[in-house]
């Protein structure tokens, strides 16, 4: 999808695990997800929230980036210490 530099992410947790923390990245301007493989280097770490009930919408401000990039969220279930990663193709502007 074609996103703003702020945008909102929507976890829908019908399970309702809760969340203990999520943190979202976002890929570096100047990172081409087409040739080039994910790394923890490439990404920036653009919002990170507290303890969440089920079903969490976060604003998440990416600025200055352009074109194609990956948003790669990690989320800290709140129970049995279970995470879930997310990683979504998107492009700015």
């Amino acid at each position: 999808p074609r996103l703003s530099n702020n945008f909102s992410l929507t976890l829908t947790d019908p399970s309702t695990h809760g969340a203990d923390y999520l943190q979202i990245y976002v890929t570096k301007q100047g990172f081409n997800p087409e040739t080039q493989r994910l790394g923890w280097g490439n990404l920036d770490l653009v919002t990170e929230t507290g303890p969440s009930a089920s079903n969490i919408t976060v604003n998440v401000s990416a600025p200055g980036r352009t074109g194609h990039h990956i948003v790669y969220t990690v989320w800290q279930a709140s129970h049995l210490d279970q995470s879930y990663y997310f990683c979504s193709d998107v492009y700015f502007g």
